[in-house]
């Protein structure tokens, strides 16, 4: 089944994810979160995937 992801909600969620790893105590999350800043739609949902993120709590109406 395919979905149109709200992919700006879905990096303020995984920023946030990773913003909490770096403050405690995984500074490697820090790699991570820039990477998730500059990945384009396609590849922030494959990463959020890989993650075990259910890209239907981002579903765009």
């Amino acid at each position: 089944m395919e979905i149109k992801v709200d992919v700006e909600r879905l990096r303020e969620y995984m920023l946030d994810e990773f913003g909490s790893a770096i403050f405690n105590g995984f500074p490697a999350a820090v790699i991570d979160a820039w990477e998730i800043e500059n990945m384009d739609g396609y590849e922030l949902c494959q990463k959020a995937e890989d993650l075990g993120i259910d890209l239907r709590r981002f579903q765009s109406i």
